[in-house]
C-alpha cells in the first residue's frame, strides 16, 4: 500500500508522520524521544523501520507551508522538496491555517492567530469548511476584527483577551492525512513554498 509522508513544522516543533492508506502508522510527535527533532532523515528512517516499510513505497509527500516560524518551515519544505525531486514524488503543499481550522472545526468559525514580526500577526478565519479570511496585519487589527465575531474557537499561539486559550497550535496528523488524500494529486514536479506574509 502506498505511503504518504506528512511533515508539520510551522508551529516551531517539527513533526513527521507516515500514513498507510487512511491510517497513521508512525507519528514522531507522539514519541517523547523524537518529538521536536529537526533531523528529518533520522525521523523518516525511524518511521520506515517502525512501520516495516521502504522508501520505495512512498507515493506522496504532504508538507505544512505555514504561516508560522519561517526558518523551521523553510527547512521542512526544503527536505520535502529535495526528497520529492530525488525520488520523483509529488509534494502536496498544505497551509497551516487550513490544517488548524479543519482540526478544530466544530461547526463554528475558527479564529487563527500566529505570531509574526512585531507588531504583526498572521490572522485567519476558517468557516464553512474553508479558509474564509487571511491577512498579515497588526495584532490590534486582528483583535478589532474578532470583537465583531460573536462566537468562535481559537487556534494558534496568540491569546485573545476575554477568550479561552487557543485549543491547539498544531493539527493532528490524522487531520493532515485526511486533507492530503482529499486534495487533487499534484503532478510529480509540484513543490512546497513556505508562506511568508501573503496567502495566495
Amino acid at each position: 500500500m502506498t505511503l504518504t509522508l506528512l511533515i508539520q513544522a510551522s508551529n516551531g516543533v517539527p513533526a513527521l508522520a507516515l500514513g498507510q492508506g487512511v491510517e497513521i502508522v508512525f507519528d514522531s510527535s507522539k514519541d517523547e524521544a523524537l518529538n521536536g527533532s529537526r533531523d528529518y532523515r533520522m525521523l523518516l528512517e525511524t518511521g520506515l523501520a517502525r512501520s516495516q516499510s521502504t522508501l520505495a513505497e512512498l507515493g506522496l509527500i504532504a508538507c505544512d507551508i505555514g504561516p508560522g516560524g519561517l526558518g523551521v518551515t523553510r527547512t521542512a519544505a526544503a527536505f520535502a522538496n529535495a526528497l520529492g525531486f530525488a525520488r520523483h514524488i509529488p509534494v502536496q503543499a498544505l497551509p497551516a491555517f487550513i490544517l488548524l481550522g479543519a482540526d478544530v472545526d466544530q461547526g463554528k468559525p475558527v479564529a487563527l492567530l500566529r505570531r509574526a514580526a512585531r507588531p504583526h500577526v498572521h490572522f485567519g478565519i476558517y468557516a464553512d469548511g474553508k479558509l474564509a479570511h487571511y491577512e498579515h496585519c497588526t495584532a490590534q487589527t486582528a483583535q478589532d476584527y474578532l470583537s465583531d465575531l460573536k462566537d468562535y474557537d481559537l487556534a494558534g499561539n496568540v491569546e485573545v483577551e476575554g477568550h479561552a486559550a487557543p485549543l491547539t497550535n498544531m493539527a493532528t496528523m490524522e487531520t493532515m492525512l485526511k486533507l492530503a488524500l482529499a486534495a487533487p494529486l499534484p503532478d510529480a514536479e509540484a513543490r512546497a513554498y513556505p508562506i511568508v506574509e501573503v496567502l495566495e
